[in-house]
């Protein structure tokens, strides 16, 4: 068995992420880019009232903070009635570590393709 940094338990190590898993629930936080963990996001502006920019993701596979452009190729970003209510049109894939990262009411889900790399952030 291995943890990883955020605590997650993986019984097999060798086993990927895929499009199978259920995925786990984004946490909406306020925290500067730079200190985001597994899971979490911000949104580009804070402020829900002003216009949507896009959203900082941070990969729960390596811990790297993808910033998510509302608009750029071809990606939407919806947002629901609760900070944490977010959906992407399409995946996202993490520059980092190459994982597709879907998002879909709040829920986060990778999938891993022949693009993946087995390296990690932090």
């Amino acid at each position: 068995m291995q943890t990883d940094p955020w605590g997650e338990v993986d019984a097999d190590p060798r086993r990927g992420s895929d499009a199978s898993d259920a995925g786990v629930k984004l946490v909406a936080t306020s925290k500067r880019p730079c200190n985001l963990k597994g899971g979490e996001v911000r949104r580009v502006s804070q402020n829900r009232n002003n216009l949507l920019i896009g959203y900082h993701v941070c990969c729960r596979r390596c811990g790297f903070v993808v910033l998510a452009i509302n608009g750029h190729e071809g990606l939407a970003v919806t947002e629901g009635t609760e900070p944490d209510d977010i959906t992407f049109s399409q995946p996202l894939r993490c520059t980092y570590c190459r994982v597709l990262m879907h998002v879909s009411h709040g829920q986060l889900r990778l999938e891993e393709d022949a693009h993946v790399r087995s390296v990690r952030y932090r």
